[in-house]
């Protein structure tokens, strides 16, 4: 059965309720804008004086028939924070009914006389529970400079900090208008508590429920959901390592993590929520069952989908970790993460061995193959999905699935033989010379500032200038990968269309500029310093060599271009040729 009724926060915060965080909840996470935001709209509308209640929101609590306490399976943001700001006001009250009134929303003192023990309105989290009892709840507490012991992690000191910005307003409030607040908050400010016996239906509501300024997350539905599946005896613990892993990843990856691990068992592109995907598999699922994912699924993916991200190579053992960064750089350029659950699920079947280094180096080829052939999603995932399907089986068919059809390599390798930049955005061209610039260095690259797609023959060249290249040869070589280079964003704006001369200087550090008296930092830019001039034949021969590079390391095989295709591209070279120079 389901409940909503419109409470005042004096009874929300009152004798009625005793509202528990749940340990599988998010951390709080409302930031100091969020807090004063919520003070300044309980000012407007105050002062609008329009007589009609403030609506504050709703909360989402699991609340057994006769029980006081109901676990916060949505809103504890907003309880948390106007606690704190109760908590504020109350400190600051300079009456005892006033300060009487607040207190009562916020801590109930020990009285032996009365047979009371210590209470509060709102428990907190388990892990911040003391912090926000000591330095929220307790009286006094949030007139204190500092509080009673350091904060441990991210929810304890935006606790802290939101107190002390709330003081900061409350203190520009004279006695009589933040009187008027405190009335108006308890009594004429309103929320929709929504109370049920059933887990199942408060995560239902809670999926189409957002916390104010914080739309709730696939990750935050699939944790509540699989926790309470969880023995008791586990919630904590799991919980724990749950907050642990979302932190270390971040929000945004940590979900990331749970899509990869569903395109992992389903091998198809999500058409659900990843929640409802969630919720469909775990539906019906023991404790036992929600341990193992969260024990032999979850945590070593965690692991190893932080070193695909880094890459810093700490997974592998020394003799292999140069070969594990070069394997993943390469992957990371790409301007798509399709392939991500392919090298999550390599990684957790193969560990930091040379096998999965195989396997990432043919993915790398592979993946990059299919972005030169301009495959769009669809054809890549279904690529993918039976890769995926491989990895379960014999690793024969595991390596033929990683090689590539003679048709994706012939695409790959007229695009990349072609003029690239005018062929795909900018992104990928520049994602392409990083690549390439990481083969042409001794040593592993670390690029700093900005990274721009610079013309060593210039698209416009001036009048007079580059007299080495006719029409038909301008365009023939302008936009291909020999004649392309990587350079700093101020470097490229320097050398524009100067001559090849003076781009000798900007690139070795030797130019008039600011920005031409630091020296290229990209391989690419630096072996071009050497050249006495830049012609015909010294285009040609770095096309050659950088096409080579490129072409072993993606194990793309030079083809010879069919009739058809021959004659399409003649045309194409027309038509550029024709243009307006």
């Amino acid at each position: 059965m389901i409940s909503a009724n419109q409470h005042a926060v004096a009874d929300v915060l009152g004798d009625t309720f005793v509202h528990e965080i749940p340990p599988y909840q998010r951390p709080y996470a409302w930031l100091p804008e969020h807090a004063l935001q919520l003070f300044e709209d309980l000012r407007e509308a105050m002062q609008s004086g329009d007589g009609e209640p403030y609506f504050l929101g709703s909360i989402v609590l699991i609340k057994p028939h006769g029980q006081v306490i109901g676990q916060v399976v949505d809103g504890q943001q907003r309880l948390t924070t106007l606690t704190i700001l109760a908590a504020v006001l109350r400190d600051a009250a300079t009456e005892q009914q006033e300060r009487d009134a607040l207190g009562a929303t916020v801590y109930i003192e020990p009285n032996p006389f009365m047979d009371q023990v210590e209470a509060v309105r709102v428990i907190a989290h388990v892990e911040d529970r003391v912090f926000f009892r000591e330095a929220i709840q307790v009286p006094g507490a949030t007139a204190k400079t500092e509080p009673p012991h350091k904060p441990k992690n991210e929810s304890q000191r935006l606790m802290w900090e939101n107190a002390v910005k709330l003081r900061a307003s409350v203190s520009s409030l004279n006695d009589v208008d933040r009187q008027l607040i405190v009335k108006f908050l308890l009594r004429r400010c309103v929320l929709v508590v929504v109370s049920t016996e059933s887990r199942a239906a408060a995560l239902r509501i809670f999926r189409v429920l957002n916390d104010r300024g914080l739309d709730l997350s696939n990750a935050d539905v699939i944790k509540a959901d699989l926790l309470s599946k969880v023995a008791p005896a586990e919630i904590a613990h799991q919980a724990a390592r749950w907050r642990e892993f979302e932190a270390d990843l971040g929000r945004e990856e940590f979900e990331g993590l749970l899509e990869n691990l569903r395109f992992i068992r389903e091998e198809t592109k999500n058409r659900r929520s990843l929640s409802e995907a969630y919720e469909e598999r775990f539906k019906g699922a023991s404790s036992a069952e929600v341990k193992k994912f969260l024990d032999d699924e979850l945590a070593p993916a965690k692991r190893w989908i932080a070193e695909i991200l880094d890459g810093d190579g700490e997974d592998f053992p020394e003799s292999l970790r140069r070969d594990g960064m070069e394997a993943l750089s390469g992957l990371r350029l790409l301007p798509n993460r399709d392939w991500m659950p392919l090298a999550l699920a390599a990684a957790t079947k193969f560990g930091s061995s040379e096998r999965l280094i195989f396997v990432l180096t043919k993915l790398e080829g592979l993946a990059w193959m299919m972005q030169l052939a301009r495959r769009y999603d669809t054809q890549r995932l279904n690529r993918y999905a039976e890769i995926i399907r491989a990895l379960r089986g014999l690793d024969a068919k595991l390596d033929a699935c990683l090689t590539p059809t003679a048709e994706e390599n012939e695409d790959a390798w007229l695009a990349l033989s072609g003029p690239i930049y005018s062929r795909f955005p900018v992104r990928v061209v520049r994602a392409i010379l990083e690549r390439l610039d990481r083969l042409l260095a001794e040593q592993p690259v670390v690029w700093e500032g900005q990274k721009t797609v610079e013309h060593i023959l210039p698209q416009n060249p001036e009048k007079g200038e580059w007299i080495e290249f006719d029409q038909a040869r301008r365009s023939a070589v302008t936009d291909t990968i020999g004649n392309l280079v990587l350079l700093t964003s101020r470097k490229n704006s320097s050398a524009s269309n100067a001559p090849f001369a003076e781009k000798k200087k900007i690139y070795s550090g030797q130019g008039n500029t600011a920005a031409g008296k630091k020296r290229a930092t990209y391989a690419s830019a630096q072996e071009l310093v050497g050249l006495p001039r830049w012609d015909l034949d010294a285009c040609e021969q770095r096309q050659k060599r950088h096409l080579s590079l490129l072409a072993e390391q993606w194990g793309i095989k030079e083809v010879s271009m069919s009739p058809a295709r021959a004659a399409a591209r003649d045309v194409v070279a027309e038509l550029i040729a024709s243009r307006p120079l």
